[in-house]
């Protein structure tokens, strides 16, 4: 089998294997502020979210893991109205599940609501690209703590797509290396 017959087997094959249905996209949320009682509040979430655009041009929330000031995060509170916005049971918080896309991907303001172990309620959102808060309920006062601070978000794994497509072009670029290798060794 020649060189051409190789790399279009190849090319096919990569094309079959990518061609599922879109997975997922994660974001690690690593979020340290203080909140109104200065006592430092710090967060390590994981993002979840839909690859497919909804009908706001925003990403679904899927789900979310990790804790907040040692509460382990145990649901994402379903929206409703999905992907537009809905109150909270307790009536406390505004949110929508909804991650934006752009360069700089951001959670969207109402944003996303999810309860800890404790059974506390946490809204996360953005007011900016640099701006992040986190609000608390407190149970039977309706006293919202809060804390603003700054978040990194880290993108997950690539999707076996993203995979497919470096692969293919580290594959290309050695295959033009390798190509002009050998005619730099014939016309010598």
């Amino acid at each position: 089998m020649n060189g051409f017959a190789k790399f279009t087997a190849g090319v096919a094959a990569a094309l079959a294997l990518s061609s599922g249905a879109a997975h997922a996209s994660s974001w690690v949320i690593d979020y340290t502020a203080n909140n109104v009682g200065d006592t430092p509040y710090t967060a390590t979430v994981d993002v979840v979210a839909s690859n497919a655009l909804n009908s706001v041009a925003g990403y679904d929330v899927l789900s979310v893991t990790g804790n907040v000031d040692g509460d382990t995060i145990t649901t994402l509170i379903a929206n409703p109205n999905q992907p537009t916005p809905s109150y909270s049971p307790d009536g406390l918080f505004i949110y929508d599940n909804v991650v934006w896309p752009g360069a700089a991907t951001q959670l969207s303001n109402p944003g996303i609501l999810f309860m800890g172990a404790s059974g506390d309620e946490y809204n996360l959102f953005s007011d900016s690209s640099t701006q992040y808060e986190l609000y608390k309920a407190v149970p039977f006062s309706g006293y919202v703590a809060h804390s603003v601070g700054t978040i990194t978000m880290q993108n997950g794994v690539p999707e076996p797509a993203a995979w497919t497509m470096m692969i293919l072009g580290f594959g290309g670029v050695g295959a033009l290396l390798r190509q002009r290798r050998g005619r730099l060794a014939t016309a010598l």
